[in-house]
């Protein structure tokens, strides 16, 4: 693998101005970097953090030749980055991800085509192209979600289908002439893993365990409480995928456990992971400083658990009070836990506006405090 090891004062690029990419700049500024980001929005949280913030389209040719002309490496904070701005980029300048795995990480049938390519089991899917495919589709796989295969998140861009009555019109009314059916699991547990890799090897993070509300993630535990086969497996279909992918940089696998144990791939997230966050806290290594290590051609930190930790998404509902006191309830409710505030101007439902971290010895106490401060500001929204 061929990579230069680039060094600080030199300019790191972001392809993203979210919260992944105010993390990552904190980073950055912390180990002696420049910082540049490309994002459109013009209060975006990594505004906060960067030394210039290109306010740009992603696909706008003279920011992007300007981008690659300042930074000696390029990263993204988000995967739908156009890959031909990617490619463009890479022209004069490293960028990590590499196009092709972005294009494979953008598109839920791409996705579950290659992981089924390289020996990893998926969830049962159909291609939906149009009317007939619905049509085409047998009683027996209902149960199932209808998925746009390009830029849902957070529970967006899908539909729960219960028979082929229902399909049809779940089809038209996501309005996309490309689809995938997923057949539904008999669900366990769902969990993510991250992994690293640049030319100095690979190094993967303790599993974590997931729990989402309404299709958005709630709560992330670290480690995962699951038999020592499912964790071993996930380390194994982590490395196979990042070696596979002859991918440099940071990479996120959720998957799906059944009651049968199997450990079916869910999708990547070619970036750190809002699961992640409770690296932070609780591993030798940030998420963040991760990514950074592995694009700059670092050698990768160490990912040894300190603690057992817990976090907690905080959405902007609780904020929407007018009598404004979640900020109170959170930085008061346990002085070992820690608030992170993403710097995001306007409160929405749904949205995510930071979130809150704790470590403890054991998983019993995490729950009871989670449990405990999630009742605290639901009783305000």
């Amino acid at each position: 693998m061929k990579q230069q090891t680039i060094l600080p004062p030199s300019w790191l690029g972001i392809l993203g101005g979210g919260q992944l990419g105010m993390m990552l700049a904190q980073v950055a500024k912390q180990f002696g970097y420049n910082v540049a980001i490309l994002e459109p929005d013009p209060e975006c949280p990594a505004k906060r953090f960067a030394d210039k913030h290109f306010c740009n389209s992603y696909a706008d040719i003279n920011a992007l030749q300007e981008l690659a002309q300042l930074c000696p490496v390029i990263t993204t904070e988000f995967e739908n980055i156009p890959a031909e701005s990617i490619r463009l980029l890479n022209k004069t300048t490293a960028v990590y991800p590499h196009a092709d795995a972005l294009v494979i990480a953008q598109n839920r049938i791409k996705e579950k085509k290659f992981f089924n390519n390289i020996g990893l089991q998926t969830t049962q899917f159909k291609e939906i192209h149009s009317l007939d495919d619905c049509q085409n589709v047998p009683e027996n796989f209902f149960p199932a979600i209808l998925k746009t295969t390009t830029l849902g998140y957070d529970g967006k861009g899908q539909r729960k289908i219960y028979s082929p009555d229902e399909l049809a019109s779940a089809y038209l009314e996501l309005a996309r002439d490309e689809c995938i059916l997923e057949k539904c699991v008999n669900l366990k547990q769902e969990v993510s893993i991250i992994v690293a890799r640049n030319k100095f090897g690979i190094k993967s993070y303790q599993l974590i365990e997931n729990y989402h509300k309404n299709g958005i993630l709630d709560v992330s535990y670290i480690p995962a409480q699951v038999d020592q086969s499912i964790i071993t497996k996930a380390q194994q279909a982590a490395h196979i995928l990042i070696e596979k992918l002859e991918y440099v940089g940071l990479l996120t696998i959720e998957f799906f456990i059944d009651y049968d144990n199997n450990l079916l791939v869910n999708e990547i997230a070619p970036r750190p992971h809002n699961s992640g966050h409770i690296t932070i806290e609780t591993a030798k290594t940030s998420q963040f400083e991760q990514q950074l290590r592995a694009v700059c051609g670092l050698e990768l930190g160490e990912c040894d658990l300190i603690s057992s930790g817990a976090m907690l998404n905080l959405l902007g509902d609780i904020w929407l009070n007018p009598n404004i006191i979640a900020n109170n309830i959170l930085l008061n409710y346990n002085s070992q836990g820690v608030l992170h505030w993403y710097g995001k101007t306007i409160a929405k439902p749904g949205r995510k506006m930071g979130h809150w971290s704790l470590c403890a010895e054991n998983r019993q106490i995490l729950e009871k405090e989670i449990n405990e401060l999630r009742l605290k500001l639901e009783a305000v929204t």
